[in-house]
């Protein structure tokens, strides 16, 4: 076995981005100068970034109800997966690198759908059908990652561009990308912190849902959560590939006492199949 050093980061494992929501001073100029940065950089490296590897393949996750008396979720969605140099697309998430891949400071600018939704005609409970629905956004940030010999440690923050809650979010995790010849697994831990517009998106209850549900009315401050999570694939043949992974993740501060939500601990996960070109 050996712990990969410099390590690449891998094709197609998608996972479930942590929302953030909140609003401060000057958030408008920050997501501007976010999206335009962005394109900049796209437009500079995307045409020069080298041929990569190419997977197309399948994925079906699984996140159980976050919501009160709402169906789990489970979704199959088909992947594509492109990686070089400076690109990257993995599923629903791509992204650039300012340096090449597996540079040992990096700062990686990244877009990712967001599917965390709330649609209240889902749920059997008659006072969650009274609520607003809590649509789907487009998540953008920019991040510090530092590759060392005991892991990968990443810093970030970003903002919602899809104009759904303009919320705010910082997150910091550390990972540590295991391989051996067929196979390689990826522990990982991390917190995100959201601001109040994000939280109030998926967790509050505003005044007006409250005098039509009957729940208490619930106004969200700047929280977070704590995750921990596992994933891995094997190669079944030199071109075929079995992905999986898990993740647990756990609400804390005022959060957990949103009249809305099933529990403030949840595990999502989810299974998929590629063919690597």
């Amino acid at each position: 076995m050996r712990i990969v050093m410099n390590i690449k980061e891998e094709v197609l494992m998608v996972r479930k981005a942590t929302v953030s929501k909140g609003g401060i001073a000057g958030w408008g100029s920050f997501k501007r100068a976010l999206k335009a940065a962005t394109s900049i950089v796209l437009i500079a490296l995307g045409g020069t970034a080298t041929a990569g590897q190419v997977a197309l393949g399948a994925i079906t996750s699984y996140a159980p109800e976050v919501y009160r008396d709402t169906d789990a979720n489970v979704v199959v969605i088909p992947a594509v997966g492109y990686e070089s140099e400076h690109v990257f697309f993995r599923g629903l998430s791509a992204g650039v690198r300012l340096y090449p891949i597996g540079t040992p400071t990096n700062v990686i600018f990244r877009l990712a759908y967001d599917p965390r939704t709330l649609k209240p005609s889902d749920s059997n409970d008659a006072q969650i059908q009274k609520l607003d629905e809590r649509e789907a956004s487009v998540l953008g940030g920019v991040s510090y990652q530092m590759i060392s010999q005991v892991g990968v440690f990443e810093v970030g923050a970003g903002t919602d561009l899809g104009n759904k809650h303009n919320g705010l979010y910082a997150e910091a995790s550390w990972r540590l990308p295991i391989r051996m010849n067929r196979f390689g697994i990826t522990p990982q831990l991390g917190y995100a912190y959201n601001s109040d517009r994000i939280n109030n998106h998926l967790y509050g209850v505003s005044n007006e849902e409250s005098l039509r549900s009957d729940l208490d009315a619930f106004e969200a401050d700047w929280d977070g959560q704590y995750f921990v999570g596992l994933s891995g694939y094997v190669f079944v043949t030199e071109s075929l590939r079995l992905n999986a992974s898990v993740r647990y993740t756990n609400l804390e501060g005022d959060i957990e006492k949103s009249p809305i939500i099933a529990a403030s601990v949840t595990s999502q996960g989810s299974v998929g199949i590629s063919y690597v070109f």
